[in-house]
């Protein structure tokens, strides 16, 4: 596991020098920041540094426009590293997080992360979800060596974020759907260690909501914790698959597209949310389909594949990368015809799991709507119409086998689109 130290506590803030100099010595340090985090916490973090002898620069990226996880920011952040031997403290969430991670990881150094909200899993991750060349992808990266988060800050965080937070944790739900439907077609068996250290907080935080949407202390303390034991398990894993699904791979075409409301960019916590309650009423629908007469469905040719795939990315340096992911796992003819005999025999069981997994559709809606998340499309500024797209695109851009592709190569992927507007 890459992280060595964590710590989660009231008055952590206080001890940020004494962390850093266990964990790395009298290095000096680069705190990275924007607008927004460095007022919170900035003053804070830079004197306990300095307090015990640790010299501090300062990297601050403006609180608006709201800095990107792109190669540019990124490039941003690993020249200020370089102009010495300096180890980055990044205060701040997702995206902060991201740019130092693949910046620290660009220069082969440690970095250390002051969380200041509970709104991402990534704090604790291994990889940096980035936007190269305008394709959204996880490159490959170390995580944090320091995990420090002060509860009292958590708390006092904005309500939007501790819900992009929530959001963020209640997709492990359908993550882990997904991942027991790639399990039970032998694409990619659970690790049981993994899955228990995912689940098992997840189900506790759902039953905090109400809790949490009070910002009560534990409660809060709970969902960081969740987060990071996600963070946890993709370092184990160095694969995001124990916590994401589908509901990401939707969220990363709503990313690339960049998916804004009231001129700022929709969180990534908030655009998992909306992914997250599609997925699970996908779900739900099959419990009740009768896919038994799947095999006079049609499907498409490679060709035709694709032909719709280059329609559907404008950027021919992102199609291109599609393609080859779509390729990798088109099935066509006897291949296809075998893959859905296997899913028509596992729908029993499948279904099953799906009962035992999900919470149901409504409920879940109720709990992520208390805490403040967006529970519909209209609610991050788009339409029924642009998660259908979403759902389209999330379905080509990675390898890992979700309900989409379930849905895709039984032939019933229009009749997903359309059932999804019923949520």
């Amino acid at each position: 596991m890459d992280t060595k130290i964590s710590l989660v506590q009231n008055g952590a803030l206080q001890k940020v020098g004494p962390v850093f100099v266990e964990a790395f010595g009298h290095t000096p340090a680069l705190l990275i920041a924007d607008g927004n985090t460095q007022r919170v916490a900035g003053f804070a973090v830079a004197r306990s540094l300095e307090q015990v002898g640790i010299e501090v620069r300062q990297l601050v990226f403006p609180a608006t426009p709201q800095p990107y996880a792109d190669e540019h920011s990124i490039a941003q952040a690993r020249l200020s590293l370089g102009l010495d031997n300096s180890i980055a403290v990044v205060l701040g969430s997702g995206t902060l997080n991201d740019i130092t991670k693949r910046a620290s990881s660009e220069l082969d150094r440690p970095y250390m992360v002051v969380a200041t909200a509970p709104s991402v899993d990534g704090y604790t991750s291994y990889g940096a979800a980035v936007s190269i060349g305008g394709f959204k992808q996880t490159l490959p990266c170390a995580a944090p060596m320091v995990v420090l988060a002060d509860t009292q800050i958590l708390c006092e965080a904005p309500s939007a974020m501790i819900a992009s937070g929530f959001g963020d944790c209640m997709a492990k739900f359908t993550a882990g759907m997904d991942w027991i439907l790639a399990d039970l077609l032998g694409v990619q068996v659970i690790r049981d260690d993994v899955w228990t250290m995912v689940q098992k907080p997840l189900k506790q935080v759902y039953q905090q909501h109400q809790g949490i949407a009070k910002r009560e202390t534990r409660a809060i303390g709970q969902l960081f914790d969740a987060l990071s034991a996600s963070g946890f398990a993709m370092q184990i894993m160095h694969d995001s698959r124990p916590a994401s699904g589908a509901e990401h791979l939707i969220s990363h075409i709503w990313e690339m597209e960049h998916l804004s409301k009231d001129g700022l960019p929709v969180s990534h916590g908030f655009k998992v949310a909306v992914g997250t309650l599609a997925v699970a009423f996908l779900y739900e629908n099959l419990l009740a389909l009768d896919i038994s007469d799947c095999y006079g469905n049609p499907s498409e040719s490679w060709k035709e594949r694709e032909a719709a795939l280059k329609a559907f990315f404008a950027d021919e340096k992102v199609a291109s990368q599609s393609l080859v992911i779509a390729k990798s796992k088109f099935l066509e003819k006897e291949a296809l015809l075998d893959r859905r005999k296997q899913l028509i025999a596992l729908l029993p069981q499948l279904k099953e799991r799906i009962t035992s997994q999900l919470p149901p559709y409504q409920e879940l809606k109720h709990a992520m709507q208390l805490v403040g998340c967006p529970t519909h499309p209209r609610d991050i500024n788009a339409t029924l119409e642009d998660l259908k797209r979403a759902m389209v695109g999330a379905q080509m851009i990675r390898s890992r086998y979700t309900v989409l592709d379930l849905y895709y190569e039984l032939g019933l992927f229009d009749q997903a689109l359309l059932c999804i507007e019923g949520m």
